[in-house]
């Protein structure tokens, strides 16, 4: 699946960038950050249900998905967001969070003082649905989160 994880004090969120499904790597240099019409998602789950709440974001009715995401508001706002009963559910962030498959493993690394850069290399060494690059998306630097250019595995701070 992946592993995102965001930091809360340093309002910093990172992703790896594997991709795949079943047992077949897709891609290994997936950007995770997509732009919706008031911020930014940042989704963990199948691919074709996260493209299913990328394009009804704005209509916030949705078929049966399971995926989960973080959404960082244009206002700076960040949230943990799922789907229940057909729409958006978001809960604000206070604390230090991650989703996805390598996600227990990134919450423990940053329970243990790491960065959510170290917490995502970390579950990348555990998790066998988490790998590629880890990106790095500051919080105060949200125009260029889509602009950096992603190389199969290397380390990206995107900003």
């Amino acid at each position: 699946m992946t592993t995102i994880a965001y930091h809360h004090d340093s309002k910093t969120i990172c992703t790896d960038s594997l991709t795949s499904t079943s047992q077949t790597i897709v891609s290994w240099s997936t950007r995770k950050c997509q732009r919706v019409e008031d911020g930014y998602v940042f989704a963990s789950g199948n691919c074709a249900e996260i493209e299913h709440l990328i394009t009804h974001w704005h209509d916030n009715q949705f078929d049966d998905i399971a995926c989960t995401f973080f959404f960082v508001a244009d206002s700076g706002a960040v949230f943990f967001g799922e789907i229940r009963h057909g729409r958006r559910f978001l809960e604000p962030l206070s604390l230090n969070w991650a989703i996805g498959s390598g996600a227990n493993w990134a919450i423990a690394a940053m329970d243990f003082g790491r960065s959510a850069f170290e917490a995502v290399e970390y579950a990348c060494l555990r998790d066998k649905s988490s790998g590629g690059t880890v990106m790095t998306y500051r919080h105060n630097e949200r125009a260029l989160w889509l602009r950096t250019s992603i190389k199969a595995n290397s380390q990206v701070r995107v900003n």
